[in-house]
């Protein structure tokens, strides 16, 4: 169990779902649209219908005008609609509405009605107001915190068919009144006259229907059993009455919810002697003994081995049952109905009428920062193209999505205490024939959604700053859609039907393919072909050739395969392990070459005691004994000499994202700067600006750090000292004990990797190097891997 400022939540294992995990899930989901699948055996489950759907597979849409709610169901679910909180109720509010109760003996025993409040007991208070029904009475309860307030009608008219009840509260003082019944009052004990809520407004039943999980003197046993509408409220007297939701008569989400008077039974036939259940929205067969299958028309379930016919779902496929026989759902790389052929994907197409998606590992960088580059067509007005979030649940904590929704593009995401929702201007192409660019991202709480060049931006109202996500990143849909956070889409959770061919997060482009992929099932290729977007470079056409090949026909200067080589380099003499740049200006190329070697063709070896940089060289060392080090002391030293006013000399740390840990040295205007973040984010940059580090003249420079004192020394004199944390929330510079000189890696920009506190690598020479309280200097030709390093010994 964990906890966080607002409330504690179960991190359930696999297949276990609900507030206390208490609810089994579904290894093999036929369930669609957002629906909560639930097991009635090992092969065979029943799909609980979010608000709007219903149907065995929840694949109808419905019109709800007038709720019709059904209790508890067998597996512990509440059907329920919520609505966002209610402004203004603190001191007044006012509902009238009517009900109608199912002809059973349950639906007057013990069921809630209408609840809002606070989690529980605690630190977060009990505040609430309830409305139930017990042994036939109607109840209205509040507490404002010094006590329940109680308020009780005669019993109930059962000659009349629709009751109405008007209640309501102003500061202590409550009433209730029931049909043409004499209107009744009561007061909550204590002093305290306002009511503090800021939950949900649940009608019909509870989310997560466990009693105990509410305040003491709110719990029911039951939801609601009937119809409730006409349900209206204001919050100040002679206001003007008006409907739940915001904007009104949209709730967030819901579950199990019917329309009155239209039985969800009416399309479906149970088979052999089997009886329909209906459960507001979600409708079900009851099979005697001996029969299995939606309809009751098995024997045996249709997935299993010795049905007849057994399915033909190939090896490494998943059969799930239907209605109306069983679907393969197929692994990436194969396609067909029983998945059987292999598929080659370039670019990805998705159905959202199946259980359609991929899946990608962590990218670093997220949490402070996230740019989102998707290219998309689309065949449907909805679906999720985009998401990854701190848990896989409804109750998922921050998150980040871009969806569809009515053939807009939404951007939506919540870093912990408030969301945020942005919206294109206009509405995409839903015919599948445009490719449509979309750029979606935040920087701390400032967020943008651009589709297809014109921008819409808006900030967080909340504090926080930072996106913690913890799950996969998930394209063209989620492997469980009920596990999507109910406020990261509009209408509930759907797949995206369409292709998508390009996605760059945070600079890092996604392989779109079943070798790319960590995970997903039944994604197509959009156009059946391995010709891909950018399979070819350089816009090179491209052609399918077989069943799982392509050729490239290369423009001028390029080669290979898929264009990706430069004629120039085609028969470089480059040796030795170098690479090859092209310069395509002077129709020649450049060698850069590995570590120890040098030469226009790298073809000289050298013996490496000081290091000469060049711009675009690096050293990268991991440290052996760092397993060992006491990473709240840093100490290290080298001398250096330098051709330029700029440039990194020293960085410690994997320079993966701006959150993580490092230390760092380099020269800004001629001005050495020193950076340090221990873990609560990057400090303003050190900087000595009492002398120039420039140029051509040596200097020993010492850095020692001290929990969160650094201390800088340049030939001997002290230059810069400060405490950049007195509060010392954060000490160790967990550095993962990797240490870049000069650079980075070749293909990584100097000033993308450190968010601009350097501009370009170093230009000049390092020597000397010790590290931490070691007696030996670094040799540079041991433990280092790097390239384009000359030496500055000649």
């Amino acid at each position: 169990m964990f906890s966080n400022a607002e409330n504690w939540f179960c991190i359930c294992p696999d297949l276990y779902s609900g507030k206390l995990c208490q609810l089994s899930a579904c290894a093999r989901s036929p369930c669609g649209h957002g629906s909560t699948c639930v097991p009635r055996s090992q092969e065979e489950a029943v799909c609980l219908c979010p608000y709007g759907r219903a149907g065995i597979l929840c694949e109808e849409a419905i019109n709800i005008t007038c709720p019709r709610f059904n209790g508890t169901d067998e597996f512990g679910s509440t059907s329920f609609i919520a609505y966002s909180t209610l402004p203004g109720i603190s001191f007044f509010y006012e509902f009238q509405m009517k009900l109608i109760f199912s002809n059973n003996g349950s639906s007057l025993r013990d069921n809630l009605i209408l609840f809002s409040g606070q989690k529980g007991q605690g630190i977060n208070g009990d505040d609430f107001l309830v409305l139930g029904v017990r042994k036939g009475r109607i109840f209205h309860k509040f507490n404002l915190g010094s006590g329940v307030g109680t308020i009780v009608s005669d019993h109930l008219d059962l000659g009349i068919g629709i009751h109405t009840v008007h209640f309501g509260r102003s500061l202590r003082t409550g009433w209730l009144k029931v049909d043409n019944k004499k209107n009744k009052t009561g007061s909550s004990p204590g002093h305290l006259v306002g009511l503090n809520v800021i939950s949900q407004f649940y009608v019909g039943g509870y989310s997560e229907h466990t009693p105990e999980l509410l305040p003491v003197g709110s719990r029911f046993r039951n939801g609601f059993q009937g119809c409730i509408f006409d349900l209206h409220f204001r919050t100040r007297r002679g206001g003007e009455f008006r409907a739940l939701g915001s904007p009104e008569e949209h709730p967030n989400s819901g579950r199990s919810v019917g329309q009155c008077g239209v039985p969800s039974c009416a399309l479906v036939q149970c088979q052999n002697g089997g009886t329909c259940v209906d459960s507001g929205s979600t409708v079900y067969c009851r099979c005697p003994i001996g029969w299995k299958g939606a309809l009751c028309s098995e024997t045996i379930s249709v997935c299993d081995a010795e049905h007849s016919p057994p399915p033909l779902c190939a090896h490494g496929s998943t059969c799930i049952p239907l209605p109306q026989g069983y679907t393969c759902q197929c692994p990436l790389g194969t396609a067909g109905q029983y998945c059987q052929q292999a598929l080659a994907i370039s670019d990805p197409s998705f159905s959202g009428s199946r259980s359609s998606w991929m899946s990608f590992g962590a990218v670093e960088g997220l949490r402070q920062r996230t740019n989102l580059q998707l290219q998309f067509q689309t065949l449907s007005p909805e679906g999720i193209m985009f998401y990854t979030a701190q848990r896989l649940s409804a109750r998922a904590g921050d998150f980040f999505s871009v969806s569809l929704t009515s053939g807009f593009v939404q951007l939506r995401y919540s870093l912990g205490d408030a969301l945020v929702v942005l919206q294109s201007a206009g509405r995409v192409d839903m015919s599948g024939g445009t490719w449509h660019t979309v750029r979606a991202g935040r920087e701390g709480s400032q967020g943008y959604l651009s589709l297809d060049g014109a921008e819409v931006r808006g900030n967080s109202t909340g504090d926080m700053i930072a996106l913690d996500v913890a799950t996969d990143i998930f394209v063209g849909g989620v492997s469980v859609l009920s596990a999507v956070s109910s406020c990261a889409v509009e209408d509930g959770p759907a797949g995206f039907s369409g292709c998508i061919r390009e996605v760059v997060l945070n600079g890092r482009q996604l392989e779109l393919s079943e070798a790319g992929a960590s995970g997903g099932a039944n994604v197509g290729d959009c156009d059946g072909t391995t010709c891909g977007h950018k399979v070819c470079q350089h816009s090179a056409p491209c052609s399918p050739l077989g069943h799982n090949g392509f050729t490239c026909t290369c423009p001028p200067l390029w080669t290979g395969p898929t264009c990706n080589q430069s004629v120039l380099c085609a028969n470089s003499s480059c040796q030795h392990g170098s690479l090859c740049v092209p310069d395509m200006a002077a129709a020649s190329y450049t060698c850069m070459c590995p570590l120890g070697w040098q030469g226009q063709h790298c073809d000289r070896e050298v013996y490496l005691t000081t290091a000469h940089f060049v711009g675009n060289s690096y050293l990268k060392y991991r440290d052996p004994e760092h397993h060992t080090r006491d990473l709240t002391r840093t100490k290290v030293s080298f001398d250096f000499s330098t051709d330029s006013g700029e440039g990194l000399m020293l960085w410690m740390g994997g320079a993966e994202a701006e959150a993580h840990d490092h230390l760092a040295v380099g020269l800004h205007g001629g001005h050495l700067r020193i950076t340090i973040n221990l873990g609560e984010g990057i400090s303003l940059p050190l900087t000595h600006r009492a002398a120039s580090m420039c140029c051509h003249r040596w200097h020993h420079l010492s850095i020692d750090h001290n929990r969160t004192v650094i201390k800088v020394s340049v030939d001997g004199e002290q230059v810069l000292f400060e405490d950049v944390d007195p509060f010392e929330r954060y000490v160790a510079v967990n550095h993962g004990g990797i240490f870049y000189f000069g650079g980075f890696e070749l293909h990584r920009d100097v000033a993308s990797a450190t968010n601009g506190l350097f501009n370009q690598g170093f230009v000049g020479k390092i020597k000397d190097v010790v590290l931490y309280q070691d007696t030996t200097q670094l040799q540079f030709l041991q433990s280092f891997e790097g390239f384009n390093v000359h030496t500055g010994d000649e």
